[in-house]
């Protein structure tokens, strides 16, 4: 009970990796409060600009895990990824991990989609990537 009324009140000083570190946590931890993560998602829509790859993909995975795809904090954080990507900032793991996210709520990006299309001719049998994640990507295994 702490935990809700603590944390509104010092969005505003957060940063945008810390945000993006609580939206992890609470997917990690199964904290699933809907009014908690409306209120995070303006905050870390406004600090885009300031997460790198690993950030973007567990905020990503944090609103994923509770089929939570919400457009106007989505979009920024898939546009930033798509620059990181191109500036080869990406990791294959952080690939990984937003391609299954974006996979639990069957959101198709085309930054991520090159990303796992890669990995699938380095790893044919997909070994890492999720059902849903082949299904939104559409992605055989070999």
């Amino acid at each position: 009970q702490a935990l809700y009324a603590q944390v509104p009140r010092h969005l505003a000083r957060l940063s945008g990796r810390q945000l993006a570190m609580v939206c992890h946590a609470w997917a990690k931890a199964h904290v699933h409060n809907d009014d908690l993560f409306s209120l995070l998602a303006l905050p870390l829509a406004q600090r885009t600009r300031e997460l790198g790859a690993r950030e973007v993909a567990i905020a990503v995975y944090g609103y994923a895990h509770f089929k939570k795809a919400p457009p106007e904090l989505f979009t920024p954080l898939l546009e930033r990824f798509a620059e990181l990507r191109a500036q080869c900032k990406a990791s294959q793991a952080e690939v990984l991990m937003i391609g299954n996210a974006l996979g639990r709520v069957g959101w198709r990006d085309s930054a991520v989609a090159e990303g796992l299309e890669a990995y699938a001719r380095r790893e044919p049998s997909l070994r890492n990537l999720s059902a849903q994640a082949r299904a939104t990507y559409s992605l055989e295994p070999q």
